[in-house]
């Protein structure tokens, strides 16, 4: 938003903005409502969260898809991550669970 010049806030709120704006489309009843998150999955092994496409409905997240086919370069870069984004996820549940 400022050419690297700053915080990325503008983009978040626009993001955030965006992603609601889908999520009331998909509550509404609008049909083929898909978008990208964070979620709670079972897609990929190891993984509580991961981002990945999900179709949205009048009760929320509907259907959960996998990402789909990746290079054996975009492989390696998943499984590189995974190790951190598991850590990530277990700090983030675990804090959850004691602000209780």
């Amino acid at each position: 938003a400022k050419a690297g010049g700053g915080s990325a806030t503008l983009s978040m709120a626009y993001t955030g903005a965006e992603f609601a704006d889908r999520v009331m489309a998909g509550l509404a009843g609008e049909a083929g409502v898909t978008e990208c998150t964070f979620v709670e999955q079972d897609k990929v092994s190891g993984a509580t969260f991961f981002s990945l496409p999900v179709t949205l409905g009048r009760e929320g997240v509907d259907v959960i898809h996998h990402y789909g086919s990746v290079t054996e370069h975009e492989q390696k870069l998943i499984d590189a991550m995974l190790p951190d984004l598991i850590a990530q996820g277990k700090k983030g549940v675990d804090w959850a669970a004691a602000s209780k």
